[in-house]
This record gives structure tokens, sequence and C-alpha cells, in this order.
């Protein structure tokens, strides 16, 4: 599996490992993954590579071992008991579908983000989703609005759709309140054009002739097809507005560097429009950031206007300005905004997600 901001890793990630540690407690858990990586092999749980391909390569070129991914899948499931696959993303999700028209496996599918939110023509992809929307036995959403994204633009049977929330490390992230923290704005997400980050930097700029010492960083590295040109594009755009020093671009950050990062900062601006949860945001919380976002989704599920963040359509409009200038200049507020985030993070949990799943799974097998 890719480290966090590298090519195609992200939450998913951060999904299958939490999950998987918290369900290995009483029960084995096998993870197949085509990437290259270390196999593990502890008492119940057990990752095996089957080494199709590098870190580097993106979904699209990953598409091209498929077949072999499945015909390697075929011969795991024969040499191993199974009872029920559960799949994350798409291309997971059709090995999924063949592994139980062959041997009638039952499988859970998690999308982790859909084809229709993808700013290119991804209709190979939205009609593959659809087949395995169709062959999977429980669909697990992340929010409601996911469901209602399932139920309106798939014509998922809603019998088969399972609200799971998904949660935090609680000993990685723990809840903090520090009031001690940089004039920094984070943007913490793959580099890429569905993710946004272009307009981040006109905000920031407009916000620097108001307040001193403002820095962005960004957290993450190019992703997908375009994402060495939308950097391009990016840094095109910073020398255009001259804040070439302000800005600083650090890669991909494990969860740790991540929190003592985020632990500094006073603001996480997310810029992409769809998302089907936004683990990043109840991250940020848990750390007492605020998050700022264009999500018209699921992040109005998380995020309480002028309380523990902002939703927007759009970063041009004064009440963004407003409420930034007031998050970095009163302390008062900043302090409440800051504890209204912490608590509400503190319900997203691994152990609840988990027990979630398990009932999931009762129900198919």
């Amino acid at each position: 599996m890719n480290s966090l901001g590298v090519n195609d890793g992200g939450g998913l990630n951060v999904y299958v490992e939490a999950i998987s540690k918290e369900l290995a407690k009483d029960n084995t858990v096998h993870i197949l993954t085509g990437e290259q990586a270390k196999n593990i092999n502890k008492k119940n749980l057990k990752l095996n590579s089957l080494n199709l391909f590098s870190t580097n390569e993106n979904t699209n070129e990953k598409k091209k071992f498929l077949d072999e991914f499945i015909e390697k899948t075929f011969q795991y499931v024969e040499e191993h008991d199974i009872d029920v696959i559960h799949a994350h993303y798409w291309l997971s999700g059709l090995v999924a579908k063949k592994v139980k028209e062959k041997y009638k496996i039952p499988f859970i599918f998690t999308s982790h983000s859909l084809g229709v939110f993808v700013q290119e023509n991804n209709l190979g992809r939205i009609s593959s989703e659809q087949e395995i929307f169709n062959a999977a036995d429980k669909i697990t959403a992340s929010s409601i609005f996911e469901k209602e994204n399932l139920l309106t633009r798939y014509g998922v049977d809603k019998l088969k759709i399972h609200i799971v929330t998904p949660g935090l490390n609680k000993k990685i992230f723990k809840a903090y309140r520090g009031e001690k923290r940089n004039n920094t704005i984070l943007s913490v997400g793959r580099i890429q054009k569905q993710k946004g980050q272009l307009q981040t930097l006109d905000l920031f700029k407009s916000l620097q002739y108001r307040i001193k010492g403002l820095e962005l960083v960004f957290v993450g590295g190019p992703s997908g097809a375009d994402g060495e040109s939308y950097l391009n594009k990016m840094k095109n755009r910073i020398e255009e507005l001259r804040i070439e020093e302000e800005v600083k671009f650090v890669g991909s950050l494990s969860q740790k560097k991540l929190v003592k990062l985020m632990r500094k900062s006073k603001l996480l601006i997310h810029s992409a429009e769809n998302e089907t949860f936004g683990l990043v945001a109840i991250e940020a919380h848990r750390l007492g950031v605020p998050v700022l976002s264009m999500n018209q989704g699921s992040f109005k599920e998380l995020i309480s206007n002028n309380e523990n963040g902002l939703v927007t359509k759009s970063f041009d409009d004064v009440q963004v300005y407003d409420f930034i200038i007031k998050l970095f200049e009163d302390a008062e507020y900043r302090s409440q905004v800051i504890n209204s985030a912490v608590k509400n993070s503190l319900v997203f949990n691994w152990e609840i997600t988990a027990e979630n799943l398990k009932k999931a799974y009762k129900n198919i097998i």
C-alpha cells in the first residue's frame, strides 16, 4: 500500500490498515495487495503482496495488471479458508466480483471515492462501479452524502447500503487543545486537479495583506495522470503571485509527522468539492484545527459553520475572509473553535467502525 500522499495513497490506506488491525483482534484477516510490499505474517493478521506493480504507478497503470491480479487471487482463495471478502476501491471490487462468481464467497464493497466525482471522463470506471454495486452483497457508505449518491446516481438497492463511519487512531491523534500555534495554513491531500489546490493560492495571497507571518504548507505529492502537470501549474501560479517564500511543499508525511505539523497550525483548507467522507477533517479536528472547505456534501455532516470551521461554495466570499481573520486574530474566539473542533471529533473511533463492519459481515455470511 502507498505511503500517505504518494501517488494514489491516501485515506483508503489509513482505513485498510486501521480496520484490519481492529478486526484481527478476534478474526483472521488477510490483506491482498498487488503493490510491491513487505509481507506481514502475525497471529491473526497477514499482509500478502502479489508483487505486481511498484508504489510509483498510478491507477491507470495498475489496471493493466487486473487479469493477473484476479488469477493470483483465485490461487490464494483456494489455499486459504475465506468467509467474506471486503474490497476497497473499484479495481479491487472487480476482483471480488470474479471471486464471488467462481467460489460463491460473499463480498462487501467500500468505494472510498466515486467515479461520478472525478472531473475527467471516467465512463469506464463508472460502468465498472455499477457492475460492482449490482454484484456486491453489501455496500458501505461513509456518510449520508455518499449513501444518497449511491441511491440517486447509481441506483443502488437501499437494502444493500450500510453506513459505516471511519474512525481515528486514538494513540496517534490524541485530543489537543494547545493555543500556541503559528500562523500556518495547511492543505493535506494528493496534488491533482480533482483536489483543487490552485484555488487555495489566491485565497492565501489575499490573506497576506492582513495577517503577518502567514505561511501555507502543502502536504502530499502529485497523483494520477495529471499530477505532475497540476503541480507545475501551482508552482507557476505561486511565482505569479510572488509568494515563493511563504508557500512550502513538504511531500508525503507519516501520520506522526502530520500530527506535529497540525498541532502548530491554525487552519486546514480543503479545496476538493466532492469527498465521500474526508478523513483529514476529523483528524484535524482532533488536533484542534478548524477546517475550511468547499465540499457541499459530506463535510456538511462534519463541520458547523463558524463553530469548528466553515463550508462555503467559493473561497472568494467575504464570510470566508471574515472567519479566517477572526480565527487568527481573536485568541478567545480561536480557543472556542479549537474546543468545538476537538469535541466534534471524539465520536469517531476505529473500534466502533470495526463493530459496525462485523455486523455487516455477519449479515451476508
